[in-house]
């Protein structure tokens, strides 16, 4: 069992979401590898301190910017959600009476949780919504992780040349998702953009390829057919695998329906409640390509440069980043339960 100080920060989130979704002890534990012990010492150290790591006192440089300057940074960032880094670190040097660099900032910001994110990132949901998501969470709370295991996660996004996507960044916190200063009206689309289509399980990323815009039926079973199909051959070769789609018109078209359950025996279709990105992890290694793309030294300067780059970073990421996304589907659950169905912290953790 490992002790806290072994544990990674990864580790030490996921105990303090398990406890905060009412998980017990032993069933926290459990789920991240630690002693019982481990657990208490942990959550009771967030609990007090707002952290999970230790910071003894004396040691190292202290911050340029002090608790009562985050509490400045927070009122600055409460009156204007939409203010960038360079207006909220003049307002606070003007205030503060002290030179900060944007970098430090930023860096504050980030460490504060105050994350730009798109306002507009929780779907709709209705009463009927709600019922679907809670009933098919119910159903599955008490998965274990190998039951996990066996599930290949696909999703479509579509990336943008320049990110100029219509969508007003506001910085707000995880909990702030639904706060009415940080709901905004998507304005005017502009930019060309590129579809992507990738699937990944816990033992290895999938396919990626383009796809077209507007995908339809046949053109998604060619994918089925073409790339989804070897793939789970490969990694399940006892038919043992699930694989997950959403509910979108190309995904239940009558001829892709016809050809999976033809090849039933070979894996199965997870069921899939409405409105429930925050139940997909793969909406979050979207946000991993699309930071990649953005925080590129030599941006795309073409459609063809994007689809390169895309194609090359999904090709790249780190099997501890997919296999953590995996991991978190205990956590991702249990969070649906607790809110009845509705939105969770994760609804607004992918761009999709």
């Amino acid at each position: 069992m490992g002790r806290s100080k072994d544990l990674s920060d990864f580790d030490k989130g996921r105990i303090v979401m398990a406890r905060r979704l009412g998980q017990s002890i032993s069933e926290t534990a459990g789920l991240v590898g630690c002693s019982r012990s481990t657990v208490v010492s942990t959550y009771r150290q967030w609990s007090e301190k707002g952290q999970t790591t230790n910071r003894r006192q004396g040691v190292g440089r202290p911050r340029l910017i002090d608790a009562p300057g985050q509490r400045m940074l927070s009122r600055l960032v409460r009156t204007d959600r939409r203010s960038t880094v360079a207006q909220v670190s003049e307002h606070f040097n003007d205030g503060y009476g002290r030179n900060v660099s944007l970098h430090t900032v930023h860096r504050t910001l980030l460490r504060m949780g105050l994350r730009r994110r798109s306002p507009d990132g929780v779907p709709l949901m209705t009463p009927d919504h709600c019922r679907k998501r809670l009933q098919w969470a119910r159903e599955r709370r008490n998965w274990t992780l190998e039951q996990w295991k066996k599930v290949a996660w696909s999703d479509e996004s579509h990336f943008l040349l320049h990110h100029v996507d219509g969508r007003v960044r506001v910085r707000r916190l995880p909990g702030e998702v639904i706060a009415p200063e940080c709901t905004v009206e998507r304005e005017q689309v502009g930019g060309g953009s590129v579809m992507l289509w990738a699937t990944f399980c816990w033992e290895t990323l999938g396919p990626g390829i383009h796809v077209d815009v507007n995908l339809t039926g046949a053109a998604y079973l060619k994918i089925v057919a073409e790339q989804l199909h070897p793939f789970m051959a490969m990694v399940f070769p006892d038919g043992s695998g699930l694989f997950q789609q959403d509910n979108s018109p190309c995904h239940t078209a009558h001829i892709v329906r016809e050809w999976f359950e033809e090849h039933d025996e070979e894996f199965k279709v997870l069921p899939w409640p409405p409105n429930s990105p925050d139940l997909n992890p793969i909406e979050y290694l979207w946000d991993v390509l699309d930071q990649q793309v953005r925080s590129t030294a030599a941006p795309p300067r073409n459609l063809q440069e994007l689809k390169d780059l895309l194609l090359m970073s999904w090709c790249q990421i780190p099997q501890d980043t997919f296999r953590g996304l995996v991991e978190s589907m205990p956590l991702r659950v249990a969070a649906v339960v607790a809110a009845r169905g509705g939105p969770t912290a994760y609804s607004a953790a992918g761009s999709g």
